[in-house]
């Protein structure tokens, strides 16, 4: 039997050396960009809404029109039990004073409300205005404010780390200190993800390794496919980094831990499936010189196929308006094409020049009795296949009717599951002043506020305070700052926005209204947005690749619509999972989309392994005999690999962003459900029930059925 000259050429004597040989360097520089990578992505949130946004709108003019541009609050809270002493009040304006001469890029003057030079802006020593003002009512509490301009990279991070560095070195006895607000929320997000990021890296690798272990039980086995992967990895990361440097994408360092694991998961699900493919070829009989080539060639076009549908789906994500989606679909996209192209490369090549050393300490391959799991699968397949897909059909279903329940939604300043000192803040805040005074809105009208203007703002349900801001540069409109009654990071908060915006453009049409509550809604309102656009073009997408590897119509219909059924059993699971027994804040805002992508993608995956054996075997035997053997040949493989890609999925729960921690739980459930029920058993069944139609209009192309 003849293999592609490509694949001669990678297993060869001369070309395994050769594809080493390219890889080295490629490693080697791959690792120096890694280690740049978290300095070029980006922690904020309104550069990732479209320019259309009202919130974007809102920042854009007070960039180009006043000196505020784009400035993040930056709120230092002091509290003392029974109340802030006149020696702990002496202490904070001296404080104050020493922050102002840091030299912090992009900050503006600090304001205090103890300072002498300042008591005119603060009403001598802190006005109460409407329960709201820098010292609180019950005296316990003050605060100091400041803004740092987001324009420059990092200048947020850098400013807040500077004054709590200074305010270390500058502690009052008794005196409880948190740096919160927008700006010490973004800092310490950024921290934990900085964090997170290694310790993610560290898990994942070992959790692989361990696995490996479990499945190939040879050191050298399960050493390969992580080399092969950890290369991959480090050469995509690379390729971000370039990209994001030269201006052409913009990525958070959610986008880059994504990467990680769905590079580290998807990875060695392929190399699981060639060197499953190399051992079967070996107990055969066959030389390993011969048993490699035709291992390569037998799954080098399921293994594409299934890359090719991860990529497509991912470069769906490019017709998103939110950019942090938009933009993630091109990173992962490039992930897997070199993951691709590493397994069907490097790992033959480094299997070629290890031979069958690789399966040490086993020495003799022989041909082993598929496991009895399978063949009992394949039994139940045959004798209830009708009875299977009704209940596992009813079930699935069930289970969807959790996304019935009803939820908030995790945005900017919800969702660490670990304390922080913003956090720590925000409680103080929350304790001692209206919780709206953490984040308030930025409002902007046509035409210079008047009093009278201002107290209708106030006058609003949801708004506690209003106060004129900066005058605007050549412009006749005017900025105010409004204060909103309840928590301004939450749900409840986005539902605010919307009636204040309401009731603002019917005291000035046009009015608009910006600031961190603002562009949590308008981000929520933007991926609603997309997901209706993308879930159809991903499905469409999946569905043509589907059709063309299978050469089939009718399969790819039930297909899909197994994922389909699968992915909302999943959601409805998740949501009744957070929102009822774990007491959540809500559902993280992507939850939908992201784990819609991971889930379509990665469970056709396994379809594709599978239906492309049922295809080959059908040949031969027939579809309903051809369909159990494959089950049989390929559930030990499969299962394999969807534990590993369950795994690493499942390593984004120890992270202490709650956001990540859903999308982890939901794809790695995802991954169980489709491996272990939707793929081993309901489609088996289908395609068994079928037979030939399931390749209509098409056959299998054998003699008889």
């Amino acid at each position: 039997m003849g293999v592609p000259r490509w694949v001669e050429l990678v297993t060869g004597p001369r070309g395994r050396l050769a594809v080493v040989a390219l890889f080295v360097p490629l490693l080697v520089a791959g690792w120096i960009a890694r280690s740049h990578l978290d300095e070029v992505t980006s922690a904020g949130q309104s550069s990732f809404l479209p320019a259309s946004a009202e919130s974007t709108r809102v920042v854009d003019e007070l960039t180009s029109q006043s000196s505020v541009g784009e400035s993040i609050p930056v709120l230092i809270v002091f509290a003392r039990d029974g109340g802030l002493t006149g020696s702990d009040k002496k202490a904070i304006a001296k404080i104050g004073g020493g922050l102002g001469g840091l030299g912090i890029t992009g900050a503006s003057q600090v304001l205090d409300p103890f300072s002498p030079s300042l008591r005119g802006l603060t009403g001598g020593g802190g006005a109460i205005v409407r329960g709201v003002g820098p010292v609180s009512r019950d005296g316990e509490a003050a605060i100091v404010a400041l803004t740092i301009d987001a324009a420059e990279r990092n200048a947020v991070q850098r400013g807040v780390r500077d004054i709590r560095n200074y305010l270390s070195n500058h502690e009052i006895d008794g005196v409880a200190v948190h740096v919160t607000g927008p700006a010490g929320i973004a800092a310490d997000l950024e921290r934990v993800a900085d964090q997170a990021g290694k310790l993610l890296l560290f898990v994942t690798v070992g959790l692989v390794l361990v696995l490996l272990l479990a499945v190939y039980r040879s050191p050298l086995l399960a050493l390969l496919p992580l080399v092969v992967v950890g290369t991959g990895y480090v050469i995509a990361c690379a390729i971000a980094y370039l990209l994001i440097k030269s201006g052409l994408i913009v990525v958070n360092s959610e986008g880059t831990m994504l990467l990680l694991v769905l590079i580290f998961g998807a990875g060695t699900d392929y190399s699981l499936l060639l060197v499953h493919r190399y051992r079967e070829e070996l107990e055969s009989g066959r030389d390993a010189s011969e048993a490699l080539p035709l291992a390569l060639a037998g799954t080098a076009p399921a293994i594409a196929a299934s890359a090719g549908t991860v990529i497509a789906a991912m470069l769906v994500l490019l017709v998103a308006d939110l950019e942090s989606t938009r933009w993630l679909g091109p990173i992962l996209a490039v992930g897997i094409a070199v993951m691709l192209v590493s397994s069907l490369t490097l790992l033959p090549a480094l299997l070629s020049l290890i031979g069958t050393r690789a399966f040490w300490p086993t020495r003799e391959l022989e041909r082993r009795p598929p496991p009895r799991v399978w063949s009992g699968a394949a039994g139940l397949v045959r004798r209830r296949g009708g009875t299977l897909i009704v209940a596992i059909v009813a079930a699935l279903a069930v289970l969807a009717c959790g996304n019935l329940i009803a939820h908030g939604t995790i945005g900017f300043g919800q969702g660490e599951t670990k304390p922080t000192d913003s956090s720590a803040g925000n409680e103080l805040l929350d304790a001692h002043f209206p919780p709206g005074l953490g984040s308030p809105l930025t409002a902007i009208l046509s035409e210079d506020l008047s009093s009278r203007q201002l107290k209708r703002i106030e006058n609003l349900p949801d708004v506690r305070l209003a106060v004129p801001g900066p005058p605007l540069r050549d412009s006749d409109r005017a900025v105010a700052f409004v204060v909103l009654d309840g928590d301004p990071y939450s749900g409840a908060a986005a539902d605010a926005v919307v009636r204040v915006r309401e009731e603002l453009r019917e005291i000035d049409p046009a009015a608009e209204v910006g600031g961190i509550p603002a562009e949590n809604l308008d981000i929520e309102t933007t991926n609603e947005r997309d997901t209706k656009l993308i879930v159809p073009l991903v499905l469409l997408v999946v569905g043509l690749i589907l059709a063309l590897v299978l050469r089939a119509l009718l399969a790819p219909v039930y297909l899909i619509l197994t994922v389909v059924l699968s992915f909302a059993a999943t959601l409805g699971l998740v949501t009744f999972l957070f929102t009822d027994l774990f007491g959540s804040e809500g559902i993280a805002f992507n939850l939908v989309l992201l784990s819609f992508i991971f889930l379509v993608a990665l469970g056709v995956d396994y379809n594709i392994f599978l239906m492309a054996r049922a295809r080959e075997e059908s040949a031969m035997l027939g579809t309903r005999e051809g369909t159990l053997s494959a089950l049989v040949t390929t559930g030990g493989v499969v299962t394999g690999a969807g534990l590993i890609l369950a795994g690493t999925f499942a390593t984004l729960t120890l992270l202490p962003l709650e956001e990540l921690v859903q999308i982890g739980v939901t794809v790695a459930l995802g991954v169980l459900i489709d491996t272990f029920v939707v793929r081993a058993l309901l489609v088996p069944a289908i395609t068994y029930r079928l037979g030939e139609r399931a390749w209509w209009p098409g056959s299998a192309g054998h003699a008889g059925s």
